[in-house]
């Protein structure tokens, strides 16, 4: 049983939206998501895990992001993008950066002060996560856009990020 405003630690996989919201349509606004998820709950650690660009003036735009979810009180954890050779491309690479392990990392040296885990990610690597989660008798709910979440956390607690655009899309000026 969770108290009625769990202590809550927040983890965005940018690295695994970023794409996915740029497939759907729309991208998420961290801030009106970080408000959205305070709303029930007490949020003792939101962590954003983001790639970082070594070209301008890629790199000037998520350093701007960085500064501004800063201060909406996320903690930023950045490592530099790598280019992977990818044959399907137009310029033969793409861009890559995987946070999996250390959001796993990070979430388990966290665990000890919170009682739930919002995961924000579709991706099937988390499952382990989720379970060693479980077995310490705390609670984990993904949050994925629809067209990224695969099986393994479909079959979890989940809200697709769709569900609340509405709350949480980013507006374009």
């Amino acid at each position: 049983m969770l108290p009625q405003k769990p202590n809550l630690g927040l983890y965005i996989d940018d690295s695994n939206l970023y794409y996915r919201g740029k497939a759907s349509g729309w991208m998420v606004d961290y801030k009106k998501l970080y408000q959205w998820v305070a709303k029930e709950n007490n949020i003792v650690y939101a962590k954003y895990f983001m790639g970082m660009p070594g070209w301008e003036p890629a790199r000037s735009i998520n350093e701007a992001f960085a500064k501004y979810y800063k201060g909406v009180g996320y903690q930023i954890i950045q490592k530099p993008l790598k280019k992977i050779k990818d044959s399907q491309s137009k310029n033969g690479f793409r861009n890559k950066c995987n946070f999996d392990v250390e959001i796993h990392d990070e979430i388990m040296k966290d665990l000890v002060n919170i009682d739930m885990v919002y995961l924000v990610s579709g991706d099937s690597d988390f499952v382990r996560t989720k379970e060693t989660i479980l077995k310490t008798g705390k609670k984990i709910k993904f949050l994925a856009y629809e067209n990224n979440c695969a099986w393994e956390i479909r079959n979890s607690w989940h809200v697709f990020l769709d569900e609340i655009r509405n709350e949480i899309e980013r507006k374009v000026p």
